[in-house]
């Protein structure tokens, strides 16, 4: 099933964060505040917990629970006060208040995904006060991963105000503020394939002479030094002054990617600094540099990004090493000289400079603040959308604050500025790709065609925030499931949650556990009580669509029916696709589609048992409106009915020690076609039969691979009917009505197995076989032979006789 479920941040990131063996309750717990380095043996402070991390071992009143080299400390709401930087000596992750399940907000939902829990400004900060960096991974090389943590006020006489990396840095939710150094007025990365990734974050108000957010080495020895450094999903807002000659200063071999981010309101110097600087800083007669600082080796990716409102003499400081890829990006409306600019002067003449334009929000004609780009790049593939002439406030509101509905980042809503120049929906021929989810998290549907209004969608807006419209997806790949397998699964979850509910270690968890209990309640009931012969559930909601609507004060409305109808229309069978539209039969007196008010879901089904033949799909139309009439938006849904297998259960049956009986065995009984559905929904054949039966109207389902048992010691002698088997199968022997099975030793003390198959009505066999055991008095308490445990003749007789029986098979 195609699913365009809402990719909430935190999933989105997973794959970019350590993998800590990590449990809640195995965390290094900081008990103070105080920055305390081992005189008091009661109260575990940030410091002492990242000295035992090291050594595995607790002490200082911090408690280490295991051994691993990587470890775990977990920080409370309120502010770490430091004296001195903290340099690790171990490969540590730091969580802040808010990450673990009982610290995040039950009680609302968030008002980016509709559902809990509520997203939580941040509560925990580690603030140096400006008497030196924060952290120092320089000196021992570990790799630092921080989460959910405000880092502030950092200083450093060199390198690095907040972070000074010599191993790995990988920030998830967190902020950098008003951190200063030298160099990297926020993080200084040292050394060789020493990566940062930063995600979900806020880095304001640091400074530096070079790089206030970012600066590097650049060399490894002789070689390049070799980084990843990417920024997704950030906000980078108002860093830097006008004494400051960058805000991110590139060199050596990296790969810099930068994803969905606002980049705002940034300082340099206004007569010759960069708010992005990538260059080797050569020149072509070998002053004042002959030797390039970058490599040409080194990548630059910038997709979805607003870079606006900055200050500096270029906000795109680049030259012809390195390759550069801009996206989606809008980068204007800049204070300065330029906004792009080549290292050397004019570039419209520049060859093999290395760029791979699309989509861009730039100035290309205007000479005030203009983006100054090689001739060669603005091919007519490029697209440009040159904003030269537009106002800002045409294009883009002014920047919003930290918000619930923000994200809690400062960032920029783009307008929908109807009859000229645009940002919103600037490729609705998907001729290009953008990122799958805006810096706000939400889903875009870019690189899907929707069938009906495929202008509609969201299709890529110019910057790191999607404009989002009311938007009812296609869902291609739907099928009917079995229904007792979906039954299960409810009942199982709504088990869970009933549990949940009576275990103090989920108190917290309460509010919603009532929710989830009455909702896997009503789903279990309402699918029972509105089932259908091989019918298709479709929960808009779990396949994330459809996609919300954004009010003018970018308030999402989501999809709900006190405030949007939701109407269904039957299509038909046949294919449909962006070039095919081949109805052959709209079926509507045996091909339903309906919304289930009491289940909220789409039921998708037929009143026939005909199965989807190859090379056709079932379609059905869904209409999403607004109750005032304002927005609608519809989908189409593609489906198949097929059959679903039936089950050979297994079950026990219990023979006589020494009664030589023959055993009638009701294999049907442990059977069962109820996967597709109550037949009684049918409006064909209401009391089609569960099992096969041939055209003579004999029922033969049953199919029994060996007629003897597993072990050999049961035969099977006779059944009530037989013939052959349906179909393809036809050339084996089907059984209908009890089997009967005997002993082939009277003496045997020993249990065995017997599997069987069954066959539906339509012909189809069960996916697995069903063994039905057979167990001996022998091994019960049902056994009538003397007591007192000992070995008698008979017994001996029999064992004999089952060893001797065992060799003549071998």
């Amino acid at each position: 099933m195609k699913n365009y479920k809402k990719a909430v941040l935190a999933l989105a990131v997973l794959a970019a964060m350590p993998l800590f063996a990590d449990t809640a309750n195995q965390r290094i717990e900081v008990t103070t505040f105080a920055d305390e380095d081992g005189e008091n043996p009661n109260a575990c402070s940030l410091r002492e917990a990242i000295k035992v991390a090291e050594t595995r071992r607790s002490d200082y009143g911090c408690t280490v629970y295991n051994t691993s080299k990587s470890q775990v400390i977990q920080l409370k709401a309120g502010t770490y006060t430091l004296n001195k930087e903290l340099v690790p000596n171990a490969d540590i992750a730091i969580y802040g208040f808010g990450e673990k399940d009982q610290d995040k907000n039950w009680s609302e939902k968030s008002v980016l995904t509709n559902d809990y829990p509520a997203l939580q400004p941040l509560q925990t900060i580690i603030n140096a006060a400006g008497k030196s960096r924060i952290f120092n991974t320089a000196v021992n090389k570990q790799p630092l991963f921080i989460q959910n943590v405000i880092l502030e006020n950092g200083v450093a006489p060199d390198f690095g105000g907040a972070i000074y990396a010599g191993g790995n840095v990988t920030l998830l939710n967190t902020q950098i503020l008003n951190s200063q150094a030298p160099k990297g007025g926020a993080i200084f990365l040292g050394g060789d394939n020493v990566n940062l990734s930063t995600t979900h974050s806020l880095i304001q108000g640091n400074t530096a002479t070079s790089g206030s957010v970012l600066s590097m080495s650049c060399w490894n020895g002789t070689a390049y030094a070799k980084r990843e450094v990417t920024f997704t999903s950030s906000s980078i807002i108002n860093n830097g002054s006008n004494s400051s000659n960058n805000t991110f200063e590139f060199c050596g071999e990296p790969k810099a990617t930068f994803t969905i981010n606002t980049i705002a309101q940034n300082i340099a110097n206004t007569v010759n600094g960069s708010i992005l600087k990538f260059t080797g800083d050569a020149t072509p007669n070998g002053t004042p540099n002959p030797s390039t600082i970058l490599s040409a080796n080194s990548s630059l990716s910038l997709k979805n990004n607003t870079i606006v409102e900055n200050n500096a003499y270029s906000t795109f400081l680049y030259d012809t090493m390195g390759s550069k890829e801009l996206r989606f990006n809008v980068i204007g409306y800049n204070l300065g000289t330029y906004a792009c600019h080549y290292f050397i002067g004019p570039a419209a003449d520049l060859k093999n400079a290395g760029f791979t334009l699309s989509f861009n929000a730039l100035n290309l004609t205007n000479d005030s603040a203009k983006c100054d780009l090689p001739t060669e790049a603005l091919t007519a593939t490029h697209r440009t959308v040159d904003i030269a002439g537009q106002p800002f406030n045409a294009l883009l509101e002014p920047l919003h604050t930290s918000a619930p509905e923000t994200g809690f980042l400062p960032i920029y809503y783009p307008k929908n500025n109807i009859g000229g120049q645009n940002l919103v929906d600037v490729d609705p021929e998907g001729k290009d790709t953008c990122t799958s989810i805006d810096q706000r998290g939400l889903s875009r549907l870019a690189d899907s065609k929707l069938y009906y209004q495929p202008n509609s969608r969201n299709s890529c807006d110019i910057g790191s925030v999607e404009l989002m419209k009311l938007t009812a997806g296609d869902i291609k790949g739907l099928g009917n499931t079995s229904l007792t397998d979906l039954l299960a699964k409810y009942q199982s979850q709504y088990d869970t949650v009933q549990k949940n509910i009576l275990n103090p270690d989920y108190a917290y968890l309460l509010n919603v556990l009532k929710i989830d209990s009455a909702n896997y309640k009503n789903l279990l009931d309402q699918t029972k009580a509105n089932a259908k012969y091989r019918a298709i559930y479709i929960d808009l909601k779990a396949n994330g669509l459809p996609l919300p609507n954004e009010d003018s004060n970018h308030i999402l409305k989501f999809f709900n029916t006190t405030d949007y109808n939701i109407n269904l229309e039957t299509v038909g069978t046949g294919l449909i696709d962006d070039k095919v539209f081949n109805i052959k039969d709209k079926e509507e007196a045996v091909l339903k589609c309906e919304w289930n008010p009491a289940l909220q879901q789409i039921i998708f089904y037929r009143l026939d048992d005909v199965i989807t033949q190859a090379g056709d799909y079932n379609y059905c139309k869904y209409t999403i409106s607004s109750k005032d009439g304002t927005t609608q938006s519809s989908g189409l849904l593609e489906a198949r009915f097929d059959n679903i297998p039936p089950v050979a259960g297994n079950g026990t049956v219990t023979f006589k020690y020494l009664a030589n009986e023959v055993i009638p065995l009701n294999l049907l009984q442990y059977a069962n076609d109820d996967g597709d559905g109550p037949v009684n929904t049918l409006k064909t054949k209401p009391n089609k039969p569960k099992f096969w039966v041939n055209d003579q109207g004999v029922e033969l389902p049953i199919y029994i691979p060996s007629k003897t048992s597993k072990d050999g010691i049961f035969k099977v002698v006779k059944a009530d009917r037989e013939g052959p088997c349906p179909k393809s199968d036809s050339g084996n022997t089907c059984y209908g009505g009890n089997i009967y099975i005997q002993a082939s030793n009277v003496f045997n003390t020993f249990n065995d197995t017997l599997t069987y198959y069954v066959y539906d009505a339509d012909g189809t066999i069960s996916a697995s076989a069903g063994t039905i055991n057979l167990v001996s008095t022998a091994t019960t308490t049902d056994d009538s032979r003397s007591g007192g445990g000992g070995i008698g003749i008979f017994s001996i007789a029999s064992l004999l006789g089952l060893i001797a029986y065992r060799r003549y098979r071998k």
